[in-house]
């Protein structure tokens, strides 16, 4: 109902411009109806933005009707593409609602996380403490535990190292080797942080996937070493995981518009477009190589801010 109400300025616009025989006017009229008609359907913009197009529709007919000037009902094509115009800042906020969205779970399983540690370390410290015996392999686990926890989350912010120990839980359920070498911290990086969410995200879960794939295959455990570091004001983040073979048509694609997802099902490669998308952005530079079954990202990012409020 609401859909055919916000069509009524084309209605009248057609049944005015055919009662004075403008019929070419009609033609382009009836056309941009079925345009908006359309595209009102496949995508749904906020009712209040196609209400004031409307509105503003209904002047352009009144214009062209008080000035008895039939080619101006074709103004009413203006606030209908400038509200498509428009919704581009709508997805990048929707994209953005929906990366913080997802890393609050994160967050908050990093966040009990923290806490069963903070719980059990009491116990473990009084078994040390008591027992002259302690065994090196007990030790060595300890250790192992609480000190890579440690590294995911020394200099992140909140947000960074949700998502980072997300995918390292990820890596450990898929039986993935995941390990982190970050020396300087990537929330420290120019990148805005919901963009650091879905960069990190888009390597890390092509690299997890690989890296299961390749395990399945040869029945070896399938390795990650995710690294970040800043050097002479670049950002070097290197990705390297194994990975089964790629033939030359996926390699000549990936990271462009025609890329080719290398897993299994009806994939498109969105998340390598997406890592390039936002490497272009900051001015950085991207490269790849595949060497048998290990495949080698490197990109690199001017530590370059952008500035607000000019």
């Amino acid at each position: 109902m609401q859909l055919l109400l916000l069509l009524i300025p084309w209605l009248l616009a057609i049944v005015w411009v055919v009662s004075i025989n403008s019929i070419l006017i009609a033609i382009l009229l009836a056309g941009a109806t079925f345009v908006q008609f359309y595209l009102y359907k496949k995508e749904p913009l906020p009712f209040l933005w196609k209400m004031v197009t409307s509105i503003m529709q209904l002047f352009w007919i009144m214009a062209a009707f008080l000035t008895n000037t039939p080619y101006i009902t074709l103004g009413i094509v203006l606030p209908f593409a400038a509200l498509f115009f428009m919704r581009t800042s709508i997805h990048e906020e929707q994209e953005k609602h929906l990366l913080l969205s997802s890393n609050y779970e994160q967050q908050m399983a990093l966040l009990y996380e923290l806490r069963k540690q903070r719980h059990d370390l009491q116990k473990h410290a009084s078994a040390l403490l008591h027992s002259d015996s302690s065994s090196e392999e007990y030790r060595s686990t300890l250790h192992s535990r609480y000190t890579q926890i440690d590294n995911i989350l020394r200099g992140e912010s909140n947000v960074v190292a949700g998502a980072l120990y997300a995918y390292n839980e990820q890596a450990i359920e898929k039986g993935v080797n995941l390990e982190y070498h970050i020396q300087h911290a990537i929330s420290g990086s120019p990148l805005y942080e919901y963009e650091i969410i879905s960069f990190i995200g888009n390597i890390l879960e092509n690299s997890i996937d690989a890296a299961y794939d390749y395990s399945i295959a040869s029945g070896q455990q399938g390795t990650i070493l995710f690294s970040c570091r800043k050097q002479s004001g670049i950002w070097i983040i290197i990705c390297k995981n194994d990975s089964l073979s790629l033939d030359d048509q996926t390699i000549d694609r990936i990271f462009t518009n025609r890329s080719i997802s290398t897993k299994t099902g009806n994939h498109e490669g969105i998340g390598t477009q997406e890592i390039m998308r936002i490497v272009r952005k900051h001015n950085g530079m991207l490269d790849f190589s595949v060497i048998e079954n290990e495949f080698t990202l490197k990109i690199k990012i001017p530590d370059v801010r952008e500035l607000s409020g000019l």
